[in-house]
């Protein structure tokens, strides 16, 4: 291993210079923006609820759906991860994952919202890759810390959606490009 590729054995948030602190960075903020893709649906429910008339049952499987595909998605994360890289194994995650959620728009029932819910899981995969990656780029002094700050800087898109995908729907809808009631639909192309 070259001296530039060594572990990293001081963890500096504020540096972007070498290859670790650079993928530090990288890493955080696309695990950040798989988790604005995966939560982006949430802040918009009350008016996906109203629109396909979800119960409250259909609702908690909707919900129960989105967290399962991660089960296996990481697994299979896991292993790309160790046979293709974390770099290559993150560009498949986004580029499939973008689809279904710029796509859960075209839901018109219970049934097709819950399979694009479903399919969106796979980007909770993304939590591998980002904990794979950090682990390489630091010392075993400081992995845990690196690992707790990509890994909280990252779950923090799923609370930035809940301020910021209202907005997008209510600015589509404002400018008349859409409904409100359909306002969700187009908005989830930005997560996308």
């Amino acid at each position: 291993m070259t001296e530039e590729l060594k572990p990293l054995k001081k963890l500096n948030i504020f540096s972007t210079k070498g290859i670790q602190m650079k993928t530090f960075h990288i890493t955080w903020i696309t695990f950040f923006f798989c988790f604005f893709g995966w939560f982006g649906v949430a802040p918009l429910m009350p008016l996906i609820r109203e629109q396909l008339h979800l119960s409250k049952d259909q609702i908690g499987n909707i919900i129960i759906a989105s967290v399962s595909a991660t089960i296996i998605a990481r697994l299979i994360i896991g292993k790309l991860c160790d046979t293709l890289g974390p770099r290559l194994s993150y560009t498949i995650l986004l580029a499939l994952g973008s689809i279904p959620v710029m796509c859960i728009g075209l839901s018109n029932s219970y049934e097709s919202f819950l399979l694009f819910r479903f399919v969106i899981g796979i980007i909770g995969a993304s939590f591998v890759i980002t904990q794979f990656h950090t682990s390489m780029m630091f010392a075993p002094n400081v992995i845990g810390t690196a690992n707790a700050v990509t890994g909280g800087w990252g779950n923090l898109g799923g609370g930035v959606t809940n301020l910021i995908m209202p907005l997008i729907a209510a600015g589509f809808a404002g400018l008349g490009f859409v409904s409100q009631a359909n306002s969700w639909r187009v908005a989830m192309i930005v997560p996308g």
